[in-house]
């Protein structure tokens, strides 16, 4: 196979995982100041899935594991795993190197962590395929993208608790030369609008001044973010449409709110119908969310061979993404 600078990428299985404890919107009314209603009109979310029993790691092998299968292929053949989270169970290991040893691929994978939060998963496939681009020798690529959110969440803040979900998704990817392939990435660092702290706390005993350890919770300015999505969604999608001469016949992007996308798709004079949506069942599952939407839309049989897609992502960082490929 020739590399080429546009060569494309074959999903070749997908899987998702969620927890077994469904948590409905007058689940939530039990907790804080909220309603179904209230929650449904604003998001487009009835349902989102919190992990009680289940770890990020064991959501993200069962994503795999699905993925694998549907791939067809050994694990013998994996040769780079990526895991995009933003809330590992460990700092060390990472998590691609724990998905390595529980689900027996080769030692000598290419295995390590991204954090980028909303955009994690995008961002792990454009790397994955760049590193198969590099290594002739590795011809497929474990991507894996599971957040517990849960442990980030503040249930006493009726304004974000009611968005997060647990979850995790999965593909394999190979390189493709009948498939071209299209990128866009921004960033744009904030931490007034979006932001959660570290998780651990200083303890350097030579330090003149410890910080007093910061809540562990998500915090997010909704309007703000609401207009910075719009506006990074429409905008990558359309200069990726330019790049390749025009649109897909899908797009999968981040499931963050259901008026994003309505409006995102408004703005590119798109038909909502080729945006696939499922945060109405999952709510806000950051890096794991355009995974499972994926996985979710080739199962459902909404993406058939042949056809072109563009993953799309926007949030934590603030960063975005899309990039454009042929299922």
């Amino acid at each position: 196979m020739k590399i080429t600078q546009d060569i494309g990428i074959r999903i070749c299985g997908t899987g998702s995982s969620v927890p077994e404890r469904k948590i409905s919107n007058d689940d939530m009314a039990t907790i804080v100041e909220t309603n179904d209603e209230w929650i449904r009109t604003r998001t487009g979310i009835s349902d989102r899935h919190f992990a009680d029993k289940e770890t990020n790691l064991s959501l993200g092998m069962e994503a795999a594991e699905k993925a694998l299968e549907m791939a067809g292929i050994s694990k013998e053949e994996i040769g780079v795993v990526i895991c995009a989270t933003i809330t590992p169970d460990n700092i060390v290991p990472s998590q691609a190197c724990m998905l390595q040893k529980e689900l027996g691929l080769p030692e000598t994978v290419f295995a390590f962590d991204i954090c980028a939060a909303c955009t994690g998963f995008l961002y792990a496939v454009h790397t994955a395929r760049s590193l198969l681009c590099s290594m002739p020798e590795k011809k497929y690529a474990l991507v894996v993208a599971s957040e517990v959110l849960s442990r980030v969440t503040n249930f006493a803040d009726r304004n974000t608790c009611v968005l997060f979900g647990d979850g995790a998704g999965a593909a394999v990817i190979t390189l493709d030369e009948n498939s071209r392939y299209a990128f866009d990435c921004g960033a744009e660092g904030n931490t007034e609008v979006l932001y959660c702290p570290k998780y651990y706390h200083d303890t350097n005993p030579f330090a003149e001044n410890l910080p007093e350890p910061a809540e562990q919770f998500v915090s997010m300015q909704g309007r703000a973010v609401y207009s910075f999505a719009v506006q990074a969604l429409s905008g990558s999608i359309q200069r990726v449409a330019e790049k390749v001469g025009g649109s897909p016949d899908c797009y999968v992007c981040h499931q963050a709110n259901a008026r994003i996308l309505q409006a995102a798709a408004k703005q590119l004079k798109e038909p909502m119908e080729k945006f696939f949506l499922n945060i109405g069942e999952y709510g806000n599952t950051s890096a794991a969310s355009i995974a499972i939407a994926l996985d979710d839309c080739v199962r459902s049989g909404s993406v058939k061979r042949g056809q072109t897609m563009m993953l799309s992502g926007f949030g934590g960082g603030l960063s975005y993404g899309t990039t454009y490929f042929t299922f």
